[in-house]
């Protein structure tokens, strides 16, 4: 993780395209089998793939008294360093800096990360503490900011999904349009990146309850644009005011998924009652 830390910080001190892609082209092609798609999926700012219903489910309380403690520091030190940055990784790091934390030697590896992640989000109330606790007390500032801003699902170093993309194809000499097709199939980076590893990308495809990505409207200035941008023959369809969703059904069992991949079924009672009637 110390590693996977370093590459992200040399992908927030560019904002040149090109050497983002290049860095994660060069470090991608560094993996193995199993650090490829964990990493990826670090990359994209979330402790588990967009297509995994998972959430962590810690807050900000339960990290600040982790820190604190680890740190040494008293109540309301991790305040006081986010107020400096507005950054609540950038925060853990400054805390563990300013205290002079520096972790065991060996630091967390981005397996180790995956194995806290999953033993957080199954865990309930304080008992999440504790996981945190013992992955928080192994790392040096660097890992630990890092390991905060996954968890946290704030990453803030200028990287995109498309460039994400864009990395894995160019690690693997695969065309980009493929990478993009098997990531939205799968709503897994890390999967697409495996699959474009192995020269697999034409497996990709859809699986009933693992939601695929939606496609999302751009503003355009007038019909020329449109067809300039996608040629002609262009179909049209009316768009209701609502949410965009999709449902999949498998016998009676029925799913409705937000366009952020969310099961939102719970949600919507009456359209899975309908649907699975059908």
């Amino acid at each position: 993780m110390r590693r996977w830390s370093e590459v992200a910080n040399r992908i927030a001190a560019t904002t040149r395209t090109t050497e983002k892609v290049g860095t994660l082209a060069e470090y991608l092609r560094s993996l193995s089998a199993d650090e490829l798609p964990i990493a990826v999926t670090y990359l994209t700012g979330r402790p588990f793939p967009t297509s995994d219903p998972r959430s962590t489910g810690i807050g900000w309380s339960a990290i600040a008294k982790v820190a604190e403690e680890i740190a040494g520091a008293g109540p309301g030190a991790l305040g006081a360093a986010y107020n400096q940055s507005s950054d609540l990784g950038q925060a853990v790091g400054d805390l563990f800096a300013d205290n002079e934390h520096q972790g065991d030697e060996e630091q967390p590896t981005l397996s180790e990360v995956a194995d806290a992640y999953r033993a957080i989000a199954a865990a309930r109330g304080q008992a999440k503490q504790a996981p945190l606790r013992e992955l928080l007390a192994r790392c040096d500032p660097l890992t630990a900011k890092y390991v905060i801003k996954v968890l946290s699902g704030d990453m803030r170093i200028g990287l995109r999904e498309g460039h994400l993309e864009a990395g894995i194809a160019a690690a693997f000499e695969r065309p980009l349009a493929d990478v993009q097709w098997a990531g939205m199939l799968s709503g897994d980076l890390g999967n697409a990146a495996e699959l474009a590893r192995d020269d697999r990308l034409g497996q990709a495809e859809l699986a009933l309850f693992r939601p695929l990505k939606s496609m999302l409207a751009a503003p355009v200035a007038d019909e020329d644009e449109v067809i300039k941008r996608f040629g002609a023959p262009v179909w049209t369809e009316d768009k209701y005011d609502g949410i965009r969703a999709q449902l999949h059904k498998q016998g009676s069992t029925v799913k409705l998924y937000s366009r952020d991949l969310h099961d939102v079924s719970d949600g919507y009672p009456e359209v899975v009652a309908v649907a699975s009637t059908l």
